[in-house]
């Protein structure tokens, strides 16, 4: 399989088809040459937890490609204070920016601003010192951190499996009632909350509005593990999960659909947000799948760079044709 067939596959294994409408299939033997050694962008000898490339929510790849984004990770070392730190990637460079930080976040407006979770707390990124600064008045033991999209809040899990939500400048901190004990969560891009109940490690959906979802019909199979992937910014009221390995949509409504989808590898860590600028941690390792530019090296027969002209041109195909694109791109795919 070509580089661009592996692109394929990991685009498509990131179910960024727009909307959440429209399924597309691929073969199981396609999976084991996702993970390449020319993919790999950094490497340690510790396992990678959680990875973060931000998102601006406004469009689909960087105006140059050969930029590589700010990438926060989180690696596992009992030695550390808390057990992990968090690091940030800057043009192939690791900087430690947190010990004892577990999870990083942002949402998908065009503030850049990164929250960090850590075993005392929220942080917030400084980008001019490379540090993270301590970012309210709390000091719980977070697991997990999402920042809510378009707003000032911030949902974390703590290590007691209490969601909360933090608001005014993290001045004030709210149980979710609705959540008694969860082992992971996520928001999709309208803010629903999704999350895996301790009882019978199933999901269940908070809405917005408040209603809690609590039955999922359609996921009644015997799945024993599940792990939820938080969306990236083109999806619409649902996220990705994987259940023992096979690729699931959840739906805010509380349907899902199993996609044609098999991972024989458990990867530690993953972070789809900027669409088509993807990384996932597998061993150590953290790999890069840039899908844009080798849809563009495939098709139009470009080695490095591109011009800011023709992104615009490809970006103003992509938003005129949301409704056809995997009948336009699935052309390009065949060939």
């Amino acid at each position: 399989m070509d580089t661009f067939d592996t692109y394929h596959v990991f685009l498509i294994t990131s179910i960024l088809h727009f909307g959440c409408s429209t399924p597309l299939s691929i073969k199981d033997n396609l999976v084991p040459t996702v993970f390449r050694s020319e993919q790999v962008i950094f490497s340690s000898s510790y396992n990678i937890t959680r990875l973060l490339v931000p998102s601006d929510g406004s469009t689909y790849f960087l105006d140059d490609v050969s930029d590589l984004p700010s990438v926060f990770f989180t690696i596992n070392d009992s030695r550390l204070d808390g057990g992990s730190c968090i690091y940030v990637l800057e043009d192939l460079a690791a900087y430690e920016i947190l010990e004892g930080g577990r999870d990083s976040t942002s949402d998908y407006s065009e503030d850049k601003s990164v929250y960090f979770g850590g075993k005392d707390g929220v942080y917030k990124y400084d980008s001019e010192s490379l540090s993270a600064k301590k970012f309210g008045r709390f000091h719980d033991d977070i697991i997990q951190i999402q920042k809510a999209n378009g707003s000032d809040v911030i949902f974390f899990l703590t290590s007691n499996n209490k969601l909360f939500k933090l608001e005014q400048n993290g001045t004030i901190r709210t149980k979710i009632e609705a959540v008694t004990c969860a082992l992971e969560f996520v928001l999709d891009t309208s803010n629903n909350i999704y999350f895996i109940a301790c009882v019978d490690g199933l999901p269940r959906i908070i809405k917005t509005d408040g209603n809690l979802v609590t039955y999922i019909s359609s996921i009644t199979e015997d799945i024993q593990e599940i792990h939820l992937l938080r969306p990236a910014f083109i999806m619409v009221e649902c996220v990705p999960f994987f259940g023992d390995g096979n690729l699931y949509v959840l739906y805010v409504n509380g349907t899902s659909e199993r996609k044609d989808f098999y991972l024989n590898r458990r990867i530690s860590a993953y972070s789809i947000d900027a669409a088509l600028y993807l990384v996932a941690a597998l061993d150590g390792k953290i790999y890069e799948y840039n899908v844009m530019e080798a849809m563009l090296k495939s098709m139009f027969g470009f080695t490095s760079n591109w011009s800011t002209d023709l992104s615009k041109i490809v970006m103003s195909i992509i938003e005129t044709t949301k409704d056809s694109i995997y009948k336009d791109w699935n052309s390009v795919f065949d060939h």
